[in-house]
């Protein structure tokens, strides 16, 4: 039995090991990927990530620690050494000039000979379209999307599963507001418009003082914390994008396990 159970240990601080080694536990990212969502062509989208020194030995970063995947991608960092429980930072820059459609960039931290961790920033570029002066009439006969909220937090979501949430969504102006179309950067996001929360029909407008119920899935891709942004494309002449935000934190279980696990079928210290 005391031999069983030694192993048993072994075999738990071996896997500790590894997964220490594989996270790299020098630097801590709270948020490794950022979803810019649609920006304009020429735009230079810039996002700073923040991470913890949590190792023992200072960190000092040099441009040789820090490469972004491609030449429209700009990295830029704290130069400073960052002793052991402070903080830096490392900013990516995507230039989207010429860079029509989805992108999805990497900046990868590498320190003592091995990758340390990896950054995402991704987002849809939109070519640069005339500016379209409405008069004040137009503008006040326009329709008015109103959402109940632009942020939505799924919470803690297994690894593989998807979420669902409804969101309300009203048409306060003087004209049927249609919702032309919807896109995110990610493939993880599908929508309804539905007509209320009795009914499965969907529907494709919404008449003036009206609503409709916005119906979410979402299957975010990644382990760790995770925000997309889905796109709705409307005819309100104030207001033709909306921003839907979607958070989650993706782990692999939500069921507590045992840090000593025995074999399939047999019970722990079994005679």
């Amino acid at each position: 039995m005391l031999k069983r159970i030694c192993v048993l240990v072994a075999l738990v601080a071996s896997a500790i090991s590894v997964s220490t080694a594989q996270n790299s536990p020098n630097f801590n990212f709270p948020v490794d990927k950022y979803d810019f969502g649609v920006i304009e062509e020429g735009t230079k989208a810039s996002h700073t990530f923040e991470f913890t020194n949590t190792g023992k030995d200072t960190i000092t970063l040099g441009t040789q620690n820090v490469r972004a995947s491609c030449g429209c991608t700009t990295p830029s960092f704290s130069t400073e050494p960052i002793l052991p429980g402070q903080k830096g930072t490392i900013t990516a820059e995507f230039n989207s000039q010429g860079r029509p459609g989805n992108f999805h960039k990497n900046v990868t931290i590498y320190y003592k000979d091995q990758v340390a961790k990896m950054l995402t920033i991704k987002g849809i570029v939109e070519p640069v379209v005339p500016a379209v002066t409405y008069t004040d009439v137009q503008l006040k006969k326009s329709p008015k999307i109103v959402l109940e909220k632009n942020t939505i937090n799924f919470g803690k979501v297994e690894r593989g599963q998807k979420g669902v949430y409804t969101v309300k969504v009203n048409n306060s102006g003087k004209d049927t507001l249609f919702i032309t179309k919807a896109q995110a950067a990610c493939s993880c996001v599908t929508h309804k418009l539905l007509k209320d929360s009795k009914s499965t029909d969907e529907v494709s407008f919404i008449l003036p003082n009206k609503s409709a119920l916005l119906q979410l899935t979402y299957s975010p891709a990644a382990d760790g914390l995770n925000r997309d942004v889905l796109t709705l494309y409307t005819n309100d002449l104030n207001n033709k994008r909306v921003s839907v935000i979607l958070e989650s934190e993706v782990v692999e279980s939500l069921q507590q396990k045992s840090i000593i696990q025995e074999e399939k079928g047999q019970a722990p210290f079994g005679k």
